[in-house]
């Protein structure tokens, strides 16, 4: 195997895997709102301060936690 055709199936396999690690973030997003829309809920009902949100604010919820997250840890990683 030459060096161009062992570049070509490295690439090939980092990508399937960057392909595998976004879509098992995104079946996760779904499941963390409903758990997040649940504890506020129940928060809720015992503490009337604390709004209850549905589910569509809960994903957007999550989504702004993952991004910033992500900005976080790029921003305080080693060099």
């Amino acid at each position: 195997m030459n060096y161009t055709t062992r570049r070509k199936a490295e690439t090939a396999v980092s990508g399937a895997a960057v392909v595998g690690a976004c879509l098992g973030i995104l079946a996760v997003i779904p499941f963390e709102a409903w758990l997040l829309m649940l504890v506020l809920g129940a928060v809720h009902s015992v503490f009337l301060a604390v709004p209850a949100i549905g589910y569509g604010t809960a994903v957007l919820f999550v989504i702004g936690w993952n991004l910033g997250a992500g900005m976080a840890r790029r921003l305080f990683r080693r060099k």
